[in-house]
């Protein structure tokens, strides 16, 4: 089949058309199922397909052909970063001028909720994204390949008090504590680290999980509430509402205390399963530019905190500037991110198993990349 040629074959009810272009030196195949008896209306749904041909097996039309600009492998990578605090590490990648080898592009995207992101990856539609820790190890173990880059956020969740008489975990006792996020992290964590202390959460205090962050924190900044857990930014909305607000002690420095980790991880950062078997070199550089976007947030929090606002990440600039100096955004690779999560995990596992998918995730959960 000579460049320009067109042949027509019909093959298991389909008309199939092949086309060689010889400009680019691909062949393009079109195919259109035919109803038998009625050739003039054909179904719409047409399947293109570009197969990439050894070059040399063309006559002409190659001879000042640059074969490095026609390659299969330059792919548009598929960024999902949650609104909010998650999103804040990587908002320079936002800007648009991150560079990809072999032609590679980056798409970002924000969106707004834990689920809509989920949906999004069970459907395929991201091939990178940054998730709570459970979830991404849900899903993983759910069979949905979605495997662990690297931990881009620790520990950012602060007992929040406006009574001065509240400096240790026992002088809770009996009091009321509103907690962020039931059946997440704040929960978990909380509860571990009561129960290391000597006190029942479920006895000893009352717990209260009726709010969602943005109203504990604006309840502490008008008075009606004196105790919560509460995760960055929210920890900081509460203590520029109210001067008498304050953190009443470490539940970072508890955890250390309890498990032996420094800190805990909050996000990680995920890839598709084919791009990490195909494209590591793209995942590589990607990884490098996120690294320095944290870098940069945690050097400048005010650029920062402009870019949020500026991108829609559901943050005014001001809130998000003073939140970044309290927040621990990291950038752990995989290759030694293991024990923190499993630290992490391990405790949704012995309280909610399905949380995470009833198991810790696999030694294939945590990707070492080839540098």
């Amino acid at each position: 089949m000579s460049a320009g040629e067109k042949v027509y074959r019909r093959h298991s009810g389909m008309l199939i058309h092949l086309s060689i272009n010889p400009t680019i030196g691909i062949m393009v195949i079109h195919k259109e199922r035919v109803r038998e008896g009625d050739t003039m209306h054909r179904i719409a749904a047409s399947i293109f397909m570009v197969v990439f041909f050894a070059f040399p097996c063309f006559g002409r039309g190659t001879k000042d052909l640059d074969i490095s600009r026609v390659e299969a492998s330059a792919p548009t990578v598929r960024l999902g970063a949650l609104k909010g605090p998650t999103g804040i590490g990587m908002i320079h990648l936002f800007e648009g001028t991150t560079k990809l080898p072999r032609g590679a592009s980056l798409s970002i995207e924000a969106i707004g909720s834990t689920d809509t992101m989920v949906a999004r990856l069970l459907s395929g539609e991201l091939d990178v994204a940054v998730l709570p820790v459970n979830i991404a190890a849900k899903l993983y173990n759910s069979g949905v390949d979605y495997r662990l880059l690297a931990i881009v956020g620790n520990g950012m969740v602060k007992m929040v008090s406006t009574s001065p008489a509240i400096r240790s975990i026992s002088d809770l006792r009996g009091r009321t504590v509103h907690v962020a996020g039931q059946g997440a992290t704040p929960e978990f964590l909380f509860r571990t680290i009561v129960k290391h202390e000597g006190l029942d959460p479920d006895k000893d205090m009352k717990l209260v999980f009726s709010m969602p962050y943005p109203e504990i924190a604006a309840s502490i900044a008008a008075g009606r509430i004196e105790n919560a857990v509460l995760p960055e930014p929210f920890a900081t909305l509460a203590f520029r509402g109210n001067p008498s607000s304050r953190e009443a002690f470490s539940l970072t420095g508890l955890w250390k205390a309890t498990t032996g980790q420094a800190s805990y991880p909050m996000s990680v950062f995920v890839a598709k399963g084919s791009l990490v078997d195909k494209h590591q070199d793209i995942l590589s550089a990607l990884m490098t530019a996120y690294g320095a976007s944290i870098q940069s947030v945690l050097s400048d929090p005010v650029a920062a905190g402009i870019l949020v606002e500026k991108h829609d990440l559901g943050l005014k600039a001001a809130i998000a500037t003073a939140s970044i100096p309290s927040s621990e955004f990291v950038f752990i690779p995989a290759s030694n991110a293991r024990t923190s999560v499993e630290a992490l995990l391990s405790v949704f596992l012995a309280l909610s198993p399905n949380s995470i998918g009833s198991k810790l995730p696999d030694e294939a959960f945590y990707v070492q990349l080839k540098r």
